[in-house]
């Protein structure tokens, strides 16, 4: 039940799924993310453990900084109907 609230929690807020839909098919650092956002590098942390937590986003140590890469949770369902209603989520935002 604590993987689905953490799920439904990553996704409740507008600048998470803003980093997904960066995230979506390629890698970013922090770094990259506050620039595209827009952001104080503190508030891309914060929304960055959010959705890491609800297993939303992995991350990779690359030198001095990590690296982050959209994922797809292991409380989805088998049929990808979640994955299917995330893509059309971020393909309808701005």
């Amino acid at each position: 039940m604590e993987d689905v609230v953490n799920l439904v929690r990553a996704l409740s807020a507008d600048t998470r799924l803003r980093v997904l839909k960066l995230l979506r098919g390629r890698e970013m650092s922090s770094m990259e993310l506050q620039e595209s956002l827009h952001v104080a590098r503190q508030t891309v942390s914060y929304h960055l453990s959010i959705l890491e937590t609800g297993g939303l986003v992995k991350s990779r140590r690359d030198g001095r900084r990590f690296i982050y890469a959209a994922a797809i949770p292991a409380v989805t369902d088998a049929d990808g109907n979640f994955e299917r209603f995330l893509t059309r989520t971020l393909e309808d935002m701005n």
